[in-house]
C-alpha cells in the first residue's frame, strides 16, 4: 500500500472563506473602533463645550450683576427716601449702558411689582413672574429666556432709606457671548429652537441666531429628511457638502423648559477622508489577499477536480445499466501518493459490481411488484394507489401539453343505512353496482378508481373545455337515479360529486383530490343528490366550521353557554305570558356569541344533545324560581333541534324534570321548526303524543318560511304558530308581507290556534298586530333578550303587576 496522504490541503477553498470572513469580520471592528474613538471624542468636546458655555454665561452675569451693584453705590440709593432719584439715573445712562454692556431693556419695579423705569413698556410675562420671586426671597436672579429670541435676564434687588426693595431687571443679547463661544471651540455656533413632537423632521428645527448666517444656512439645509429631532440631540447630525464634511451638536441652552438648543457645526472633513481612506486601504488588501490566495487554490486544486469531473462524466453509465465500461473508464492510477479520491474509485468499482447484481434481482421483482396492490378487489376498479399514480402523471403531462385535468369525487348518500339495515353483503352488491354505472358514464380516456368504503374519484383528462367534466358529472347522477335491486328490493340511491380542476403542472395530486372532497361536502349539505365545483369559499367555510366544532365542545366543558329570555307579551291586554328561552355563548377571546353564528354548526353535532339537556334543566329551575314569585302561569319556549326532538330519551328525560321540580308540563312551549315536522312525519307524530301526555304545548317556529303544509297541521297536535320575524320587519313596506301576515293569522284563528308574532319592533308594527287581533307578540319593542339579572329588573320595574304598558 502506497502511504496515505490527508486532503484537507486540495480543499484549501475553506481556508479562503475563513480569510473572508475574518477580513470582513476585523474591518467591520476596526471601522466600528474608529466611529467609536470618534464619537468619544465628540463627546469630551461637547463636555467641555458645555462648560465654556456655562463659564461664559457666568461671566456675563457677574459682570451685569457687579456693574448693578457699582451703578447702586454710585447712585447713593441707600441713602434716598423713594427710587424716583434711582430710576431717573438709570434713565440718564441707559444709553451708556446700553452701548457698553450690550443691554436690550431695563426696567426698575417697586415692591408692588409697579414698573418705576423701563426702557420698553412691553414687559414679558416670565420677567413680571421672576420679579415676584426676586421680592419674595430678596436674592439676585439670573437666567436665559427665550422666546423671539434668546435673552440672558439678570434681576438685583436693591433697598433705600425706608427699609423699601425694588428690583433691577435687565435683558442683554448673547451674541457676545456666542461669538466668544466660537472663538474659544473654534466652532460655527447657532441657537435653534425644536417645537412639538421629537420624532418630526429635523429639517423643521427653526434658527434663531447664526455665527455664521451663510455657512449655517447651507449645512442647515443640507439636514437629511428622514433625520428626527430626536436623532439629532441624542447623536448628531452628519451632514455632507461636495468634499465637505460636517457634524451639528446640539446642547440645551436653557435649564427651564424645553426646546431651545446651542447648535455646535464642526468642520470634520478631515476625519471623513482619513476613514474613506482607511476604507479603501482595507477592502484593497483585502481582495489583494483574496486573489492570490484563489490563484494558489485553483492550481493546487486543478488536478483534483479534473478526476472528480472524469468520474462526474461516468457516473451516468451506473444509471444505464453499463456496469462494465464504468469500470474501465473511471479507473484512474495515483501519481505518487493514494488520497481519498482513489479511495471513492475503488468504492465506485466495487459498487458497479454489487449493482450489477442487484439489478437482475431488481428486474424480477418489478414485474412482481407491478401487478400487486394496484387494483380493488371486490368492484375490480383501480384502487388508491393506482390513483395517486395516474394522477401525478397526469399532472405531470401538463408541462409538455397544457390543458387541465378534473377530478370528480363521488361519495353514496344513506349508504350506512342499506348496509346496516340490509346486510354487509347487500353493502358489497351496491358498490359493485356503483361501479359498474360509474364505468358507464365516462370516457375510456377517464380513470375511475374506489377511493375507500363508499367512495369513488374519476380523473378526467383532455379537459376541453371545462364541460366536459360538467357532463360527466351529470351523466354520472343520472345513472344513479335508476333503483338499484338488492335483496329482492328497489333502492334509489343518489350521490354527491365534488369537483375541482387543475392547469398547472405544479399542483399536488393529494390537493387536488382533497378540493373534490371538500366540494363533495358541499353538495352533501346543499341536499345531496347534487353536483358542486370546489372554490376557495369551501375551503374557508369547512376550516371555520372546523374550528367552530372544537370550540363548542370546549365551550360545553367550561360552561360558557347561557340562557336569556324574551318577553312574549299578549297584545290585547299588555299582560305578560311567557318568555322564550335563547342560547348564548360567551366565548373567552370573541366575547357573545350569537346564536346565528354557532347553533348551525351545533345543531349537525353530536352536542346538540347534551346542550339541550343542560337548556331543559335551566328552562325547569327559571319557571320555578318564577312560580314562587307568584307567575303561576308563565310559560316558557323551548327551542329544539331535529336531532334533540327526535332522540329516543327525550320523554323519559323530561318527564324526570316534571317530576323532580314538580312542574305541570303546560308551563313549557316546545318550539319545532317545520323541516324538523315533516323529516319523518310517523315519528314526529309519536314523539309529540308522548311529550302532549306529559302537559307540553307545541308551537311551529319560524312559520311561512319552511315547508308549510296544511294537512301537516290537521294531523299534528300543534297549539302555536309563530310568524317569521322577516314577515313582520317587512309588513309596513312590502305589501306581500302585509298579506300573508294578516292571512296566517286568520287561518290560525280558524284552526283554533295561537298565534305570535316575532320582531315587533315599532309601534306602528304593534298597530296592526293588534288590529288583526294577533294573539301575542315578541320584540324589542317590548323587550330585548334578558340575562338573569336584567330579567329581575323587568319583572320588577316594567311588569310589577303582571302587565306591561303598552303605548
Amino acid at each position: 500500500m502506497r502511504p496515505f496522504v490527508s486532503l484537507p490541503w486540495k480543499i484549501l477553498i475553506l481556508t479562503i472563506s475563513a480569510l473572508l470572513v475574518m477580513s470582513v469580520t476585523l474591518t467591520s471592528f476596526a471601522w466600528l473602533k474608529m466611529e467609536q474613538d470618534f464619537r468619544m471624542q465628540q463627546e469630551k468636546q461637547l463636555s467641555l463645550r458645555q462648560q465654556q458655555f456655562e463659564h461664559l454665561n457666568q461671566l456675563l452675569e457677574n459682570q451685569l450683576r457687579s456693574w448693578l451693584e457699582s451703578f447702586s453705590e454710585m447712585a447713593d440709593i441707600r441713602n434716598q427716601p423713594n427710587f424716583q432719584g434711582f430710576a431717573g439715573a438709570l434713565a440718564e445712562h441707559f444709553d451708556t449702558i446700553s452701548l457698553h454692556l450690550n443691554v436690550e431693556n431695563l426696567w426698575l419695579f417697586d415692591r408692588k411689582g409697579n414698573l418705576l423705569q423701563a426702557s420698553s413698556p412691553a414687559v414679558p410675562g416670565r420677567i413680571r413672574q421672576t420679579v415676584s420671586q426676586v421680592l419674595t426671597e430678596l436674592q439676585p436672579f439670573s437666567e436665559i429666556v427665550c422666546q423671539d429670541q434668546c435673552v440672558k435676564v439678570v434681576m438685583l434687588p436693591v433697598q433705600n432709606q425706608s427699609g423699601e426693595v425694588a428690583v433691577v431687571a435687565m435683558t442683554t443679547t448673547l451674541l457676545d457671548m456666542l461669538s466668544s463661544l466660537k472663538q474659544g471651540v473654534g466652532s460655527e455656533v447657532a441657537i435653534v429652537r425644536i417645537d412639538g413632537d421629537l420624532q418630526k423632521s429635523a429639517r423643521e428645527l427653526r434658527l434663531m441666531s447664526l455665527s455664521n448666517a451663510n455657512t449655517m444656512a447651507s449645512v442647515f439645509a443640507g439636514i437629511p429628511v428622514d433625520a428626527t429631532v430626536s436623532q439629532a440631540i441624542e447623536r448628531g447630525l452628519p451632514i455632507r457638502q461636495g468634499d465637505q464634511h460636517y457634524l451639528i451638536s446640539f446642547l440645551p441652552l436653557v435649564s427651564s423648559g424645553h426646546g431651545y438648543y446651542l447648535a455646535l457645526v464642526d468642520d470634520i472633513s478631515g476625519f471623513a477622508r482619513a476613514k474613506q481612506k482607511y476604507q479603501q486601504q482595507m477592502v484593497l488588501f483585502a481582495l489583494s489577499s483574496f486573489l492570490i490566495i484563489a490563484a494558489v487554490i485553483y492550481f493546487s486544486t486543478l488536478r483534483l477536480s479534473h478526476r472528480l469531473l472524469k468520474m462526474a462524466r461516468h457516473l451516468p453509465l451506473l444509471a444505464q445499466r453499463q456496469f462494465a465500461e464504468f469500470r474501465e473508464k473511471a479507473r484512474s492510477e495515483p501519481l505518487l501518493l493514494s488520497d481519498e479520491l482513489d479511495v471513492l474509485g475503488r468504492s465506485a468499482e466495487q459498487l458497479s459490481v454489487e449493482l450489477e447484481q442487484l439489478h437482475a434481482t431488481i428486474e424480477q421483482n418489478t414485474r412482481e411488484l407491478e401487478n400487486i396492490a394496484m387494483y380493488d378487489l371486490l368492484t375490480g376498479l383501480p384502487n388508491r394507489n393506482m390513483l395517486q399514480f395516474n394522477l401525478k402523471k397526469a399532472l405531470q403531462a401538463l408541462y409538455t401539453s397544457p390543458g387541465q385535468v378534473a377530478v370528480l369525487f363521488l361519495d353514496l348518500d344513506d349508504f350506512k343505512k342499506i348496509n346496516d339495515t340490509q346486510g354487509h353483503a347487500a353493502g358489497d352488491q351496491l358498490l359493485i353496482e356503483a361501479a359498474t354505472r360509474i364505468r358507464r358514464s365516462i370516457r375510456p380516456v377517464d380513470l375511475a378508481c374506489r377511493f375507500g368504503g363508499d367512495e369513488f374519484v374519476v380523473v378526467i383528462t383532455e379537459v376541453h373545455p371545462v364541460d366536459i367534466a360538467v357532463k360527466l358529472a351529470e351523466q354520472i347522477l343520472t345513472e344513479f337515479q335508476q333503483p338499484i335491486e338488492l335483496n329482492h328490493q328497489l333502492f334509489y340511491v343518489s350521490a354527491s360529486i365534488g369537483m375541482s380542476i387543475a392547469s398547472s403542472p405544479e399542483t399536488q395530486a393529494d390537493d387536488l383530490i382533497r378540493q373534490a372532497d371538500i366540494a363533495m361536502y358541499d353538495a352533501k349539505e346543499r341536499g345531496r343528490g347534487l353536483f358542486t365545483g370546489y372554490d376557495q369559499q369551501m375551503f374557508q367555510r369547512l376550516a371555520n366550521r372546523l374550528q367552530l366544532e372544537s370550540e363548542l365542545k370546549d365551550a360545553i366543558k367550561l360552561h360558557q353557554f347561557d340562557l336569556v329570555f324574551q318577553p312574549q307579551i299578549e297584545l290585547a291586554s299588555g299582560r305578560l305570558s311567557g318568555f322564550e328561552a335563547l342560547l348564548r355563548w360567551h366565548h373567552p377571546t370573541r366575547g357573545v356569541v350569537g346564536p346565528d353564528e354557532f347553533i348551525g354548526v351545533l345543531e349537525n353535532s353530536s352536542q346538540m344533545v347534551e346542550v339541550g339537556y343542560w337548556m331543559f334543566r335551566r328552562c325547569f329551575e327559571q319557571v320555578s324560581e318564577l312560580v314562587r314569585r307568584g307567575y303561576r302561569h308563565i310559560k316558557l319556549s323551548i327551542n329544539l333541534s331535529a336531532g334533540q326532538f327526535l332522540d329516543p330519551n327525550l320523554p323519559v328525560v323530561l318527564a324526570g324534570l316534571v317530576d323532580e321540580f314538580s312542574l305541570p308540563g303546560n308551563h313549557f312551549e316546545l318550539e319545532l321548526t317545520e323541516r324538523t315536522l315533516v323529516k319523518n312525519i310517523e315519528q314526529t307524530l309519536t314523539m309529540m303524543r308522548q311529550l302532549k301526555a306529559l302537559g307540553f304545548y307545541f308551537s311551529i317556529d319560524d312559520f311561512g318560511t319552511g315547508y308549510s303544509s296544511l294537512s301537516y297541521l290537521k294531523q299534528m297536535p300543534v297549539d302555536v304558530i309563530k310568524i317569521d320575524k322577516s314577515f313582520v320587519f317587512g309588513m309596513l313596506e312590502n305589501d306581500a308581507d302585509y298579506q300573508i301576515i294578516i292571512s296566517t293569522i286568520a287561518m290560525v284563528q280558524k284552526l283554533e290556534l295561537v298565534v305570535v308574532a316575532e320582531g315587533v319592533e315599532n309601534r306602528a308594527q304593534l298597530q296592526v298586530l293588534k288590529q288583526h287581533k294577533c294573539d301575542f307578540g315578541q320584540g324589542y319593542y317590548f323587550a330585548r333578550p334578558l340575562n338573569d339579572q336584567q330579567l329581575d329588573e323587568f319583572l320588577q320595574n316594567k311588569v310589577p303587576d303582571g302587565f306591561l304598558t303598552l303605548v
